[in-house]
């Protein structure tokens, strides 16, 4: 599958945990497990939809490909998108100029961009004269979501992602995705839900939504050893797949980089270590001056791939998210 284009957009303001933690929003310990240093915020008038809008306009504008060619559009999120009941990536298609697509919501958690690309991949080998564009946008705000506490050592960050897939090569395309592959443990689901009764409406449980709680909940009654356990072993799994499909040896000198999702330095520290098992490409973070990005980080890291890598390079893009699943993806720059 070539990756004709995959674009970040990121809103121009900028909030740094230093001052989040001098005037109370973070704690000294959560700031230590992040271990980033600033995030992009956006304003009212910049709401998920919006960011992906123009991060899809970023992509197909360098793509080659006319939004009115696009046969599939598939919209990820994870936090409020503006509306009670309402469809994201229809408006995200409209906005675009992509009227002839087939636009579909993909709820994944963390890793709905990641679970977008697995479908827009099936997607184009049925449909492989066409294009297919996946989207993420996500602010993460309060009320509803508070980016510093809500998930405690994980600093949120609001941002648009996009790309575009088409099943035949071109001069000029992005990168080459040459594998790609998906794991789930939806035992792990309580951990988002705790002990918490099904609601009627959003926030019955409390706002802002405060994550700490229900995991808690759920490992007072489970392991924290066996969460581990399930986690590493999946994600080593998931990237000895993707590279078996894509016949590259985890060993390979053109094989330069490991890509981490965006979820700060316990993450980093917990997997580094379980893919130098499998691996000698570098493990990365690029998560310093964006923070976690949502449904988005996984195209993020494939966009900032695109400088990172020279022709004949490889790298691997790991992903996770709440549920739980995993994804990576093993791309090349041509």
């Amino acid at each position: 599958m070539s990756v004709r284009a995959v674009a970040t957009w990121l809103p121009e303001t900028r909030e740094s945990l230093a001052d989040a933690l001098a005037d109370g929003r973070l704690t000294e310990a959560d700031a230590e497990r992040s271990g980033y240093t600033r995030v992009p915020v956006a304003g009212p008038d910049l709401p998920g939809p919006v960011l992906a809008v123009n991060a899809a306009r970023r992509a197909l504008a360098a793509s080659g490909v006319a939004p009115d060619q696009v046969g599939l559009l598939l919209h990820a999120w994870t936090t409020y998108q503006g509306h009670d009941l309402w469809s994201p990536p229809h408006y995200v298609a409209d906005q675009v100029g992509a009227g002839a697509a087939l636009p579909i919501g993909v709820r994944q958690l963390s890793n709905g961009g990641a679970a977008a690309t697995e479908l827009a991949v099936a997607w184009l080998r049925a449909n492989p004269g066409s294009a297919a564009v996946v989207t993420t946008g996500d602010r993460f705000c309060l009320p509803g979501f508070d980016r510093w506490r809500s998930d405690r050592g994980l600093v949120h960050a609001d941002a648009g992602t996009a790309m575009v897939l088409t099943a035949t090569q071109r001069a000029g395309d992005a990168l080459v995705l040459r594998g790609l592959a998906s794991a789930s443990a939806p035992e792990l689901e309580g951990m988002h839900r705790g002990d918490d009764p099904f609601s009627t409406a959003r926030h019955e449980q409390g706002a802002p939504i405060d994550l700490a709680r229900t995991k808690k909940a759920f490992f007072a009654e489970h392991s924290r050893e066996a969460f581990t356990g399930t986690a590493t072993a999946t994600a080593k799994r998931v990237v000895v797949t993707a590279a078996e499909r894509a016949g590259v040896a985890l060993d390979d000198p053109t094989l330069r980089y490991l890509l981490l999702p965006r979820i700060g330095r316990l993450t980093f520290e917990l997997y580094r270590p379980v893919f130098a098992e499998v691996t000698t490409a570098e493990v990365l973070d690029l998560g310093d001056g964006t923070g976690h990005l949502g449904a988005g980080d996984l195209l993020a890291n494939l966009a900032d791939l695109t400088a990172l890598l020279t022709p004949g390079e490889k790298a691997v893009v790991f992903n996770g998210g709440g549920g739980y699943t995993w994804t990576a993806a093993l791309v090349e720059r041509p």
